[in-house]
């Protein structure tokens, strides 16, 4: 993108931006919801038109006339999916028979698309009965079926269950790793930007706020959310190494809560857990998590499709849960509950 300006009647979504994707990159645009996130998906997909700017596909200016050469080499998984009123099958098959594939290789391709999404045993499901996890599922291994040069993708794990969370997240690592696909992927979780990108670009009001390594931008930005008390699970504590081998630091938080995480900074640290990578249970679980609190169910949020649990474990810790999660487990306010999660779970800086 060119200095890409985006109007709808008086809205300015987009306000000149400027950004180069590279060929094979893992690219996260992330933003709070209105930021303008989505409008530039749609712009690199070519389902949007720039009111001012220019776009450019492997250096060729995209116009009316050949944007059809962008969208055959590019495919979206918006945030809700579509599907049609038949099978999962057929839904993954659509896009492969438009395309002229023959039947034998539809057939391959499909299985192995639902495979890797986990979905194999739901090949003959209508999938429009389906969970809302599993739609979703369904949806990015219709997309990866395609097997095209650049994947774009809406949300692709907000409101999902933890379950589904991390089979989309790993499926998304895995096809950009190993078939070289370009994935674009917008996200308001810094932490999932962290996790899977390459580089992420911090989109606000139609404007890139800050571009550059997923590192560093992620530095930058945690500061900025801890600074404006946006940020949930945000403690500062002192760290001590106590397994070199294993690169486990122990740290004791300002009121003596200890909690072991991956990392090398020694001293006085910052650490956050993201609420989705927290387990909650009504009795300790067995696990190789290396963090286990026992706590107090203070509140229960309502966001979205998503429950959040306030809970006491010491230190106040958010966690985020899904209303079915919520009902099968049987948690109400003033429950004792366990939280679990993993040393790799806890960044430190």
């Amino acid at each position: 993108m060119k200095d890409v300006h985006v109007h709808f009647d008086e809205i300015h979504a987009l306000r000149g931006i400027t950004l180069d994707v590279r060929e094979g990159e893992f690219l996260s645009l992330m933003g709070p919801n209105g930021s303008g996130k989505t409008t530039t998906l749609r712009v690199f997909a070519g389902l949007l038109a720039p009111t001012e700017g220019e776009l450019l596909f492997k250096d060729t200016t995209i116009t009316d006339e050949n944007r059809s050469v962008l969208r055959e080499n590019s495919t979206v998984v918006f945030q809700t999916p579509i599907h049609f009123g038949t099978s999962v099958f057929k839904n993954v098959a659509y896009g492969l028979r438009i395309r002229g594939i023959s039947e034998r290789e539809i057939e391959r391709v499909v299985k192995e698309s639902l495979a890797l999404v986990r979905m194999e045993h739901a090949a003959e499901r209508p999938a429009r009965d389906l969970s809302g996890g599993e739609q979703r599922r369904v949806a990015l291994a219709r997309a990866i079926a395609l097997d095209t040069d650049i994947l774009l993708l809406d949300e692709p794990t907000a409101d999902l269950d933890k379950e589904s969370k991390v089979i989309v997240e790993k499926v998304l690592r895995n096809i950009n790793k190993d078939r070289g696909t370009t994935v674009i992927l917008s996200t308001h979780d810094v932490f999932r930007a962290k996790r899977l990108a390459d580089r992420i670009a911090s989109i606000d009001a139609g404007e890139i706020r800050s571009i550059g390594p997923a590192d560093s931008v992620f530095r930058l930005e945690l500061e900025t959310l801890v600074d404006e008390t946006e940020l949930r699970n945000v403690f500062k504590g002192h760290g001590v190494i106590v397994d070199e081998d294993g690169g486990i630091l122990q740290v004791t938080l300002e009121n003596g809560v200890v909690i072991e995480a991956v990392g090398e900074n020694t001293g006085e640290v910052t650490i956050t857990i993201s609420p989705d990578d927290i387990l909650v249970s009504k009795e300790r679980v067995q696990s190789s998590a290396r963090n286990c609190l026992n706590g107090r169910v203070v509140s229960i949020e309502q966001d979205k499709n998503t429950r959040v649990l306030h809970v006491d474990a010491g230190v106040p810790i958010n966690v985020n849960i899904t209303q079915a999660s919520l009902d099968r487990l049987g948690i109400r306010e003033n429950d004792q509950v366990f939280l679990t999660f993993k040393a790799s779970s806890v960044l430190v800086y």
